[in-house]
């Protein structure tokens, strides 16, 4: 699932009435396999297998880590990867359960690390020393449970594990975005419980204010982590879903503009919401289109002079909200807001030159404290 925006309304679309008693237990552990297209900056498919295990704090969420090795590709060597891959993530898994099925969204952030990378001095004198190169990444996606016996677990998991290649000086940053597919079997340890959870009808509207954690590629192959802030308002028109919109503001000023990104960013995204509410927590999917501005871009090569330029935006990911107290909540967004540049005539000396369009990929973490009312 490229992009992260198929997963968005998984959790949504198998919410019923009611919702009865669910057996699970605290903890789980489990082996699987994995697979990895596009992993590398060579376009290959990596295979691995690794194990996992979890802790569920109830039915509907709980906290999981993973541990992968891909025995694949091992010849395959660029200034950001070569030899085996590892990857170990922890995070966040949370949706529905019911007696024979569960599906569920994830959040996992962790790292990605190649065992036989070129070094800087080998890569200028041509020479073979090797050494191991680490990426941070954030694992998303949406997880499908199966339960043939009240101990054991078929798994399937989909969705996009996001890698961020930091620039280097031998070497392009970016941010990459491979598909990510696993199967794998998992065995209930300790007691079963069964555990009851209710959906209750929200109040109407909730708005706060928010961080953002912005990760892009910004101009000259180069990889840049922007903070903003800013602020989000939700209309709750249903027990499940709520349109839901942000504003935020990145102000620090970036001296590298070209034709469609520079300068400051603003960012402004409105769209749906769809998920579950407990008493305490909520857990969603989201899709919200937008825009994404840049305060100083290159449009003009004969006076030079700057302007803003305003590219598409569509923010793709999860969102879990705790309620703190009847009034008040802690929000937290995780997701690939893909960026869409729009292509440009330029006005050069001799004419105008045509800057053609395309996408990248991103990471945006966000939090935030709001009000309900």
């Amino acid at each position: 699932m490229r992009n992260a925006k198929s997963f968005a309304f998984f959790v949504a679309l198998l919410i019923s009435r009611s919702v009865p008693a669910q057996e699970f237990t605290r903890t789980e552990i489990g082996l699987q396999s994995s697979t990895l297209h596009g992993d590398r900056l060579l376009t290959v498919t990596d295979m691995g297998v690794g194990a996992r295990f979890s802790y569920n704090l109830t039915p509907s969420i709980g906290f999981e880590s993973e541990f992968d090795s891909y025995f694949t590709n091992l010849n395959e060597i660029t200034t950001q990867d070569g030899g085996r891959a590892t990857v170990f993530v922890a995070g966040v898994k949370a949706g529905i359960r019911r007696r024979k099925f569960g599906v569920f969204f994830k959040a996992r952030p962790g790292i990605m690390s190649f065992g036989n990378v070129p070094t800087r001095a080998a890569i200028i004198t041509s020479g073979s020393e090797r050494t191991r190169k680490t990426h941070a990444v954030l694992d998303l996606g949406v997880v499908g449970e199966f339960y043939p016996s009240a101990r054991t677990i078929l798994r399937l998991d989909a969705g996009q594990m996001l890698i961020r290649y930091g620039e280097i000086p031998e070497a392009i940053g970016l941010i990459g975005g491979p598909s990510h597919l696993e199967v794998g079997l998992s065995y209930r340890l300790g007691k079963i419980e069964t555990g009851h959870e209710t959906s209750f009808r929200p109040r109407r509207f909730a708005a706060g204010v928010q961080y953002s954690l912005f990760t892009s590629e910004r101009g000259l192959d180069t990889v840049r982590d922007e903070s903003g802030v800013g602020g989000w308002f939700t209309w709750n028109f249903s027990k499940h879903f709520s349109l839901d919109s942000s504003a935020t503001y990145f102000p620090r000023l970036l001296h590298i503009a070209d034709f469609q990104q520079g300068g400051r960013t603003f960012q402004a995204v409105a769209g749906l919401l769809g998920g579950i509410r407990r008493e305490r927590f909520g857990v969603f999917g989201k899709l919200r289109p937008g825009i994404q501005g840049y305060t100083a871009t290159e449009g003009n090569g004969i006076t030079f002079a700057d302007s803003t330029f305003i590219d598409f935006a569509l923010d793709a990911g999860g969102v879990i909200e705790v309620y703190t107290s009847p009034n008040t909540m802690l929000r937290f967004d995780a997701g690939n807001t893909n960026i869409y540049y729009r292509p440009r005539d330029v006005i050069v000396s001799n004419g105008q030159f045509h800057a053609a369009g395309f996408t990248n990929n991103t990471i945006q973490l966000t939090a935030g404290f709001g009000w309900i009312f």
